[in-house]
């Protein structure tokens, strides 16, 4: 059944262009945007547990897997208390719904990204940015996460002084 408003080519032309500004890196790394972040997906199966259900030892980790996408930040904050100076940030990344899809790739809320030399847990996640309004035609998926320190991460070797 042909639509009156945002048909297959309408859709595929927006598709096109996002993919211009952003960029593939499955292809090569030239896009107008030119960010991307770093995707590392919780393993619940290599997470060892105890008997309460809790990874003690921390959460293990995938292998990271390179996305493009739009970052939106906020400025830093920093918190002074007994312990010393702690520094926190918020941030929203916007992916391609329609890359994501091709890749089979899904964040999760408890996944990590590495994005400017800093670890950022998703706390939320976000997929109501609809072409026409219509819910079957969803364009982004848009997380916001919360930097968090790298010892909690595992991710690379950490030493304290």
């Amino acid at each position: 059944m042909p639509q009156r408003y945002y048909g297959a080519k309408d859709l595929a032309t927006i598709e096109k262009f996002n993919k211009e500004l952003l960029g593939e890196p499955n292809k090569d790394d030239c896009g107008i945007i030119d960010q991307f972040v770093i995707l590392y997906r919780t393993s619940v199966y290599d997470t060892e547990t105890n008997m309460y259900g809790e990874a003690s030892q921390g959460k293990t980790y995938k292998q990271g897997i390179k996305l493009p996408c739009i970052v939106n930040a906020e400025d830093f904050d920093f918190n002074y208390d007994d312990f010393g100076a702690d520094n926190r940030q918020n941030v929203s990344f916007a992916f391609q719904r329609a890359y994501l899809v091709e890749s089979d790739i899904r964040p999760d809320i408890g996944d990590i990204l590495k994005w400017n030399e800093g670890y950022f847990e998703i706390k939320n996640y976000n997929e109501n940015q609809l072409v026409g309004g219509d819910p079957t035609k969803s364009h982004s998926i848009v997380v916001q996460a919360h930097l968090t320190r790298m010892p909690t991460t595992n991710l690379e070797e950490y030493r304290g002084f």
